[in-house]
């Protein structure tokens, strides 16, 4: 077992000389910090409030959050230069997978650390693969499917995936974190890291909901994962898909205690808020946002900033 928290090759010690550092593991006796805080970003949407002027204002306001989850960047759009002035202002990038060509996702990313080395701290595995189903190579996985062990259209990809980023020079020690939830221990020979989405209810043990990533964690037989989604919604109604919405005042109570929670714990590595912004509408999925559409922030973000420290 390495100092980063997970086990490593040969060839991992070798990729690591030639690129970013692998992620550091945290201590036992975890402490809340501004470090393992990421937050849920989208810019590639460059007809959203995720523009380059509105990020990097409301970071700082969150204490100084340098971490942001999304999607890998396509070189030639017009996103391409929000994730370069990110990168160039200390933002380190999770990048979820889009289950594009693989030889494309690899150029693009080496292209992106090319601009703004040390800029990729971790590659995801698709998102939410359950929810979408992956088609690969001319096989679509079932909806749901991953939730029962069924998605081989999935496992294809990643295991491909893996295969062409280990044998890359400048991308091979980037760790990898597996598709959310679901078949952590079939994800496992080609994972670093454990991962989970959580939306308690209000009422719910978030301890024990925190406890619960724990299993994953040993499922994917690492020792560490990140919870690449939290959020607390302020939108919709009792019959929301994540869980009912609270108040603004209670999102911020709800969120800077839940970070506490889930940063006392060794194994979890980073948590990620969703999201940054808040949407136009009432909706449930338009309201988890820490920052008003006006972009002024939450009572969340202040209640954040003092749990973490910052």
């Amino acid at each position: 077992m390495s100092e980063y928290g997970f086990p490593l090759s040969r060839r991992h010690l070798i990729g690591a000389l030639a690129t970013a550092p692998l992620l550091p593991s945290i201590a036992r006796g975890a402490t809340p910090s501004i470090s393992r805080l990421m937050v849920q970003g989208r810019p590639q949407d460059t007809q959203s409030p995720y523009k380059l002027a509105n990020i990097l204002p409301a970071l700082d306001k969150l204490g100084g959050v340098r971490k942001m989850r999304c999607r890998e960047p396509y070189s030639g759009t017009a996103g391409w230069a929000t994730y370069v002035g990110l990168a160039r202002a200390g933002v380190r990038f999770c990048f979820t997978l889009s289950v594009r060509d693989i030889r494309k996702s690899i150029a693009d990313m080496k292209a992106f650390v090319a601009t703004v080395p040390n800029s990729i701290f971790a590659i995801e595995f698709p998102n939410e693969p359950d929810l979408n189903p992956v088609t690969y190579n001319g096989v679509t996985d079932k909806r749901m499917g991953f939730r029962t062990g069924n998605a081989p259209a999935l496992m294809a990809f990643i295991k491909d995936f893996h295969a062409a980023i280990k044998v890359d020079p400048v991308l091979r020690s980037i760790p990898l974190v597996a598709s959310n939830d679901f078949m952590q221990a079939q994800q496992a020979p080609y994972t670093d890291l454990a991962n989970s989405h959580i939306y308690p209810t209000p009422p719910s043990d978030v301890a024990g909901r925190v406890a619960g990533f724990k299993q994953k964690v040993v499922e994917s037989k690492t020792t560490q994962g990140i919870i690449t989604e939290w959020g607390r919604t302020t939108g919709g109604s009792a019959s929301n898909n994540t869980s009912p919405p609270v108040t603004i005042a209670q999102q911020a109570t709800l969120l800077a205690s839940d970070v506490k929670t889930a940063m006392a714990q060794s194994y979890v590595h980073t948590i990620s808020i969703y999201e940054l912004f808040c949407w136009k509408g009432t909706s449930e999925i338009t309201n988890f946002g820490l920052f008003n559409t006006d972009l002024t922030p939450r009572p969340a973000v202040a209640a954040i900033r003092s749990a973490v420290g910052a």
